[in-house]
């Protein structure tokens, strides 16, 4: 039972991941956000492409995660969490990965706000 779970996680983060990759791949987009709900609230997690370095230089990627409402609307006083100002990741999994643990340590450390339910 427990393998048919971990199947089924490895191919969703993969689902979750494509978009993530086509970043990499397509000379064009620029950016992705991925909606994931956690612990009953909702975030969205943005990659982006940049060229610190101009157009003809390796981009690099960055993150920022945003607590949003159920609609998808960014919420007025929301948790957030972003790549650190001058700060490049590489690769635009490991900026994902990145930003999937910034999220963590928010809710580990309590900045992400309670829900009206919790309050």
């Amino acid at each position: 039972m427990v393998d048919c779970f971990d199947r089924i996680a490895v191919q969703i983060t993969e689902l979750a991941l494509e978009p993530v990759r086509l970043l990499q791949q397509r000379a064009m987009l620029e950016s992705v956000s991925l909606r994931t709900p956690s612990n009953g609230r909702r975030y969205l997690i943005t990659i982006a492409k940049r060229y610190p370095n101009g157009d003809t230089a390796t981009p690099g990627y960055t993150w920022l995660v945003e607590e949003i409402a159920p609609g998808g609307d960014t919420l007025p006083v929301a948790s957030r969490s972003q790549t650190s100002p001058g700060e490049f990741i590489t690769d635009p999994e490991d900026a994902y990965w990145s930003a999937v643990d910034a999220l963590c340590t928010m809710q580990k450390s309590g900045d992400v706000l309670p829900t009206q339910e919790e309050s």
